[in-house]
């Protein structure tokens, strides 16, 4: 993920925090998806939650990415 670009630890541990977020949202919006609800209502809005988090959780995470000069969303 860092082969061309040299980061200072704060970096580095920032973008690995970030990285972890977007995991979480991501691991938990799995979980709940695959847990039985007695309201299919209050499932549907805690995975629409789960999602926007993530998804903003991701764009952050990309975005310090182009900013330590680490490519876009393929690198």
């Amino acid at each position: 993920m860092t082969e061309n670009v040299k980061l200072r630890p704060e970096e580095e541990e920032r973008l690995l925090v970030l990285l972890r977020r977007s995991d979480a949202l991501g691991f938990a919006h799995d979980a709940v998806l695959g847990e039985e609800w007695g309201d299919p209502e209050t499932k549907a809005e805690m995975l629409r939650a789960l999602e926007e988090l993530r998804i903003e959780a991701d764009e952050r995470f990309e975005n310090y990415k182009r900013e330590l000069g680490i490519g876009g969303p393929s690198a």
